[in-house]
C-alpha cells in the first residue's frame, strides 16, 4: 500500500467502501504486515542514544529582564458622577423655574381676562339698565298727560341745563341732561320735588358721557311745584345738601 500513488489509494479505499470482500481482505493484509514489522524489527545501538547527545550543544536561554508596563491610573469614577448629577440638576432646577414662570404667567392672565370679563358683564349690565330705563322714559313721553319742565343751572352750574319729564296722573318722572358738570367716582346728582317748599326725593341719575338719553328715577311723584337737581355721595340722600344745590325747574 505504501508503494502506491495518492490516486490509487482513493480508489482502493472506494471500492472497498463499496465491495465488503475487498475491505476484509485489505485488513488482513494490513495486519498481516504490522505483524511482519514487529517479529523482523532491531534494536538501535546502546551507543546511538550518545553519540547523537554529543553532537547536539546547549546553549542557556538568555534571561530576559520583565517588562513593566505602568498601568494607567484609575481617576476616581465618584468626581464624574458628581458633575453628571450637577448638570442634571440644574437642568431639572431651569425646567422647574421656567414651569413656574409659565404658571405664574397664566395665572396673571387668568386673573386678567376674569377681571375684564367682569368689567364686561358690568358695562352691559349698566347698558342694559340704561336701556330699560330709556325704553320706560320713551313710553312715558308717549303717555297723555306727560308735561315737560325745564331745569336751568345756577352759578355753581352756569351751563347745567336738563328737562324733566313728569306725569302726575302715572307718578312717573325721567330726566334727560343736556349739560351739567362732571361729577367724582363717589357723587352721583340727585333730583327732587319741591311740594309747598318741601323737598321729596325724586330719585338720582347718572351725567352719561352721551347727553340726550332718557333716564328713567324709578320714584312715584305725584305733586310738584318745581324740580332741583343737588350733587350727593352716591346712592343719593335722604335730605337734600342745600350748599351742592346746581339747578332750579319750576312747573308752570
Amino acid at each position: 500500500m505504501g508503494a502506491a500513488s495518492d490516486q490509487e489509494r482513493r480508489e482502493v479505499e472506494c471500492l472497498a467502501s463499496i465491495y465488503p470482500e475487498i475491505r476484509q481482505e485489505l485488513d488482513q493484509l494490513t495486519e498481516a504486515m504490522e505483524r511482519y514489522a514487529l517479529v523482523h524489527s532491531v534494536d538501535p545501538p546502546a551507543d546511538l542514544k550518545e553519540a547523537i547527545m554529543s553532537k547536539l550543544s546547549f546553549e542557556p536561554a538568555p534571561v530576559q529582564e520583565p517588562i513593566v508596563k505602568p498601568m494607567p491610573v484609575s481617576r476616581p469614577t465618584f468626581q464624574f458622577t458628581w458633575v453628571a448629577a450637577a448638570s442634571v440638576g440644574l437642568i431639572l432646577l431651569s425646567f422647574a423655574l421656567f414651569l413656574v414662570n409659565q404658571l405664574r404667567e397664566s395665572q396673571q392672565v387668568q386673573t386678567s381676562l376674569r377681571s375684564t370679563n367682569n368689567s364686561l358683564q358690568d358695562e352691559i349690565r349698566q347698558l342694559r339698565d340704561r336701556q330699560q330705563s330709556a325704553d320706560a322714559a320713551i313710553a312715558l313721553l308717549k303717555q297723555p298727560g306727560t308735561r315737560v319742565i325745564q331745569v336751568l343751572g345756577n352759578d355753581k352750574a352756569p351751563n347745567g341745563r336738563l328737562a324733566v319729564y313728569w306725569n302726575a296722573q302715572l307718578k312717573q318722572v325721567a330726566v334727560e341732561v343736556s349739560s351739567l358738570p362732571k361729577l367724582a367716582e363717589n357723587q352721583q346728582y340727585q333730583l327732587w320735588s319741591l311740594v309747598d317748599g318741601k323737598p321729596v326725593d325724586a330719585g338720582v341719575f347718572e351725567n352719561l358721557p352721551t347727553n340726550g338719553q332718557l333716564q328713567r328715577t324709578n320714584r312715584s311723584i305725584g305733586a310738584a311745584d318745581a324740580f332741583a337737581v343737588t350733587i350727593e355721595r352716591r346712592g343719593g340722600s335722604p335730605t337734600p345738601t342745600l350748599t351742592a344745590l346746581v339747578a332750579v325747574g319750576q312747573v308752570g
